[in-house]
């Protein structure tokens, strides 16, 4: 795997550089935001260290962390997804400041939860 990137395209940075540049954005939801860009950075890294050691060890072993692996970031497309449409739905004018930023907290929580939730997975 040397010869793989260790940089990845994340549209969850992408996303969250939009509401800190957007004119809509206050300062809590700027502040929020990032958050969510240092969470989506120790994501990234997760992903990486995961890339780095799901061909490790036995066979066996080595299917389980590639089908955790593969549960891991399903649920960051989930994250992913959902701020998708809550910055859409924010720039449509459906939320308002404050439904906004609640949301986009939530959000952020979860981002920032992933990679401890999911760094030891059960055996």
């Amino acid at each position: 795997m040397p010869d793989e990137p260790l940089v990845r395209n994340s549209r969850l940075l992408g996303l969250f550089v939009e509401i800190v540049r957007g004119p809509e954005g206050t300062l809590r939801a700027v502040e929020t935001a990032g958050r969510g860009i240092t969470a989506e950075a120790r994501c990234t890294l997760t992903v990486v260290a995961d890339k780095m050691t799901i061909s490790t060890g036995s066979p066996a072993e080595a299917r389980q962390r590639n089908l955790a692996c593969a549960d891991r970031l399903v649920e960051l497309g989930v994250i992913e997804d959902d701020l998708s449409e809550l910055w859409s739905r924010r720039r449509e004018g459906d939320l308002d400041e404050a439904a906004f930023e609640a949301s986009l907290l939530r959000i952020v929580m979860r981002l920032e939860a992933w990679p401890q939730s999911w760094r030891h997975p059960p055996a």
